[in-house]
């Protein structure tokens, strides 16, 4: 089982978002009740909502450490994802991150499937640290802005 960190340092500020909003790359976090779970407030880098299941799929930041937080993000960067872009494409009242993965509204060379595979399987943590929800058991739906000096190496500028 993966061991949980409290990663919260990393959210300068939030907003309240429906979850129809939601665009592969942002950073979430919410309140999760259910049965058993060990992370009740995760912070979710979102991936894909499976609309069959009506589930969030996404990498859980909280079961990373601080260097593998900052791992995550050197891979991501490496692939050419850019990272510390911070844009506002559904209006909302203020701008948030985002990890630039392709949708509809803005394209990249990077899909949420490369992103995955390329990324996520990389990594036997990564892989540990992905999760799904259910869209039922959550509540209290936020995106982020957070603070860029905790993923970042030290060696960037």
């Amino acid at each position: 089982m993966a061991t949980r960190y409290n990663n919260r340092r990393i959210i300068k500020s939030f907003q309240t978002i429906p979850p129809g909003r939601l665009i592969p790359g942002m950073i979430v976090t919410f309140n999760y009740s259910e049965k058993g779970v060990k992370d009740p407030r995760p912070i979710l880098l979102f991936l894909h909502r499976n609309l069959k299941t009506d589930n969030l799929e996404g990498l859980n930041m909280n079961y990373l450490n601080p260097t593998k937080l900052k791992k995550l993000f050197d891979v991501a960067d490496f692939k050419k994802t850019k990272l510390d872009e911070v844009e506002n494409l559904i209006n909302l009242k203020e701008d948030y991150f985002r990890v630039q993965i392709s949708n509809p509204k803005k394209r990249s060379a990077m899909s949420t499937k490369r992103f995955y595979g390329d990324v996520i399987l990389a990594d036997k943590y990564f892989k540990q640290a992905y999760r799904s929800y259910k869209l039922t058991n959550l509540t209290s739906l936020k995106v982020t802005q957070i603070n860029i000096e905790f993923i970042k190496s030290k060696n960037e500028n």
